[in-house]
Formats: C-alpha cells, structure tokens, sequence
C-alpha cells in the first residue's frame, strides 16, 4: 500500500512539474522573444557577465544543505530552521561581498553598468535562500503541485515587468527587473502556499549531520558551474559583449529545453528513489524507467531544435540574431544527454552516497578542465571555443554510468541500450527537417513544415519499430488519467 501510494505520488509530481515547466518555458520563451527585438545584443552581453557571478552565488548558498534536507529520510522543524539561517546568513554575506567588489567587475570588463546592476540583482540573493529551503520542503513531501502556481504567477508577472522596462528604453535593466521581480513573486508565492513558518535558529546536532552530507554535494555543485562559466567568463573578456552574447542566446534557448524535461523528471525521481534508498531492486527500475521515458522526450526535441535552428532565429528572433544559430545547435547536441548524466547523478544521491558523487564530479571536472583549457589555447574564436560544450558532454556521460554498474548493476552499456532506439529515431527524424529547411519558400512557413515533418517521422518510426518507451510512456499518461 505505501509502495503504491509513492507511486502515485511519482506520477501526479511529474504530472505537475511537466505542466509547471512547460507553462513557465513557454512564456519565458515569448517574452525572450520579445526582449530579443527591442534590445540590443551588447545588452544580452552585460546582463550575461552577471548571470555569471550569480551562478556562483547561488550554488554557496544553498551549500548542498537543500538536497541533504530532500535525501533525508525524516527532516524535521530543527533541520528546515537550521538550514535557514545558514542560507540566509550566506546569502547576505555574499551581497556584501558582491556590493563591494562590483566596482573592480565593472573595471575588469570595461563596463561601468556592470556596477549598478550587481548590486541591484545581488538583492534577490536572500530571496533565493529563502525559496531554496521551501522548495527543498515541497520536493521531500512531493508536493509538485505547489510549484505550478508559484512559477506561473513569478513568470506572467515579470514578463510584464520585463517588456514594459524594454519599451521605455531602459535596455540591459529590463532583463535585471524581470529576473528580480521573477524571484520576488515566485518565493512570496511558495512561502504563502505551503504556509512554511521557519524561524533563525541553529540546531547544531542537525547541522552536522546536513553538513556531512551536503558539503559534498556543495563541492560538486560548485565544480559543476565553474566549469559551466569558463566559457562565458573568457568570451566576455576576450570578445566583445556582443559575442557573448550570441553565444549566451543561443546556449539559453536549447539548454532551457532540455534543463526543463530534465529537471521535471529529475526532481521527482530523486525523491521518489529516496524511499527507496535500500532497495536496489526497485531503485533499478525507476532509473530505468526514467532513461527510457526521458530520452524518448528529450532526444527527439534537442535534435529537432538543432534542425530549425536557423528558421527559429529568422522567424522569431530577427536577422541581427543569426550568429547566435551555430551556438544553438552545439548546445543542442551538447544538452540531449543530460538526461542520461542526470539519471545517473540522481540515484547516487538517492542512495546517500555523495562521497560517490562528489568523487566522480571531481573526476569530471579535471577532464571537462583540461579540455577547456586544451581549448582555450588553441581556438581563435567563440565558435571553436563552444565545440568544448559537446567535448565536455560526452566525457560526462561516461563517467556518470561508472559508479551504478557497481551500485545496481546498471552500466554504461546497458544504458545506452535502453536509450539507443530513440537516439536512432531522432537522428532520423534530424536529417529530415534539415532537409525541409532547405525548401525556398516563407521562412514561418519552413519553420511550420520543419516542426510538422519533426514530429510525425519521430511518432511514426516508433509505432513501426514498436518501441517500448513510447508504451511506457501511454501507460503512465493513463495511469494519471485513471
């Protein structure tokens, strides 16, 4: 019965993420849209350099502590207090830092803004660490439904903020506002809904215990978005604001696909796989389960992207976005498998070995480095510098399937078995809408027949190759339908 009830719980969670994800994308991709017209690329490139050092910030912040709280089997009211306070401390101790140091980041990229608008954003640093720990509350108690109306209302909200901002002609401060305004909203939301009272208080016997298990997450964390920003960093400083910006865009819009799928999936799983942290028997079918429903989702719509590329930037974008294409589809091919790394990633955690998951991140991160570095050297470019994004992919996803050949007897072979069918379907489906795009007729009128043509090969050759994923995937719809 309680087996059953976590189930449930698994289905109707992913039921709400997805929905929750898929309205908060689609308008973020409107609105996205929108801004991209009315302001300039060199805009996109300064509010780029922040996004940086936020990145940063936030993974201090939380401190790995979010997902002890999640793993844990029993959090109680000490353990949500203690976790807290030492975000929020971090959190202020960070925009001091921040405030501080603005002057000489401005100085460093010859950009005077770049002063103002840290220290403006650096103040939704407290409010990250406070929606940090509710939803590290709404996550262990798989409660995803929560999420939707919180994401919706953050995301109409500051679009709004975002395109009036644009149209009075106040450029790179639209996109701040809209990002402030986002995470204002959307913890103001969270913390009325889920009516979580959480006080400053330090239990310093939980503290331990929550810091022994997410330090090590913490590291990887922040190994994870060192390597992620070694790129933007040196574009920014090497290139023009401009180049960084077409490198930025055309990252954001495939690495949100499929950050979005991923993360939809992936913050249901870990807390399912949570309670069942000792049963390797059931812990191998839900990492199965998700290999197979998330790469039959995922692939298809990375590689699809990557085929419209150039009809999406024309169309929607404009002309003065047509550099920002090549960046696109790297990051396409680049972004697909994360779902396959993620899995990985997700049972390990699950099973409270993070000296497994910090041991194989640091073993990551020295490769994904020397490659970087490999790269930095010897390119005289973006665009080759950006070939690294799909070099560093394939490196991750081989070293994350080391550790689960041992832990449940589920490796990298056998992975690539149960993802392979949809791999080969999408490759097909790839060629076909390159093929389309070369039509020569309306550039919207390209961008429809690509999409139309995407998806009916795609569905078609999984309903003549029967494929098992796409069943799995009908049963669970119709699990949630009952």
């Amino acid at each position: 019965m309680y087996k059953q009830s976590i189930r449930e719980k698994v289905i109707s969670g992913a039921f709400w993420k997805f929905a929750e994800r898929i309205i908060a994308q689609l308008v973020s991709l409107l609105v996205s849209i929108v801004i991209a017209r009315l302001l300039s690329p060199s805009d996109y490139g300064v509010v780029s350099i922040v996004t940086v050092f936020f990145s940063f910030a936030n993974v201090i912040i939380s401190g790995g502590l979010n997902t002890a709280l999640v793993q844990k089997k029993e959090a109680d009211e000490d353990d949500y207090n203690t976790v807290f306070t030492i975000s929020i401390i971090l959190a202020v101790i960070l925009y001091l830092v921040m405030f501080l140091s603005a002057p000489f980041i401005a100085e460093i990229y010859k950009q005077p803004i770049l002063k103002n608008l840290i220290r403006v954003l650096g103040v939704s640093l407290p409010l990250y660490a406070m929606k940090s720990v509710v939803c590290a509350y709404i996550s262990s108690n798989l409660q995803f439904r929560k999420f939707f109306f919180a994401t919706l209302g953050g995301t109409l909200v500051s679009a709004v903020v975002g395109i009036m901002f644009a149209l009075n002609g106040f450029g790179a401060w639209a996109l701040v506002a809209q990002q402030l305004t986002n995470t204002t909203i959307d913890t103001l939301i969270l913390f009325i809904i889920t009516r979580l009272r959480l006080t400053f208080k330090i239990a310093f016997s939980k503290a331990r215990g929550l810091v022994q298990y997410g330090y090590k997450i913490f590291l990887s964390s922040l190994l994870g978005v060192a390597i992620n920003q070694v790129n933007p960093l040196f574009i920014g400083l090497k290139y023009t604001s401009a180049d960084l910006s077409f490198y930025t865009k055309g990252r954001s819009f495939p690495e949100t696909l499929s950050s979005s799928m991923t993360y939809t999936i992936s913050s249901v799983l870990f807390p399912a796989l949570s309670k069942y942290q000792d049963d390797k028997e059931r812990l191998l079918q839900y990492t199965r389960l998700y290999m197979r429903v998330s790469s039959f989702v995922v692939f298809p719509v990375m590689l699809g992207f990557a085929g419209i590329a150039k009809s999406f930037v024309l169309t929607l974008l404009g002309e003065k976005w047509l550099p920002s294409v090549y960046y696109i589809q790297i990051a396409s091919f680049a972004t697909m498998f994360d779902v396959v790394a993620a899995g990985n990633c997700e049972t390990i955690k699950a099973m409270g070995r993070s000296d497994v998951f910090l041991k194989i991140e640091i073993i990551k991160k020295i490769g994904y480095f020397v490659t970087l570095i490999a790269f930095l050297v010897f390119s005289n470019s973006p665009q080759v510098l950006a070939l690294s994004l799909l070099v560093c992919t394939i490196i991750q996803v081989g070293i994350n399937s080391i550790p689960n050949r041992k832990l449940i007897k589920y490796g990298g072979m056998q992975q690539m078995m149960d993802v392979f069918p949809n791999l080969a379907s999408a490759i097909i489906m790839f060629f076909v809408v390159n093929i389309v795009g070369n039509i020569h007729i309306n550039i919207v009128i390209v961008l429809c027949l690509q999409i139309l043509a995407g998806i009916c090969v795609y569905l078609f050759i999984a309903i003549i190759t029967k494929n098992k994923s796409m069943n799995t995937l009908i049963n669970i719809i119709r699990e949630r339908g009952k």
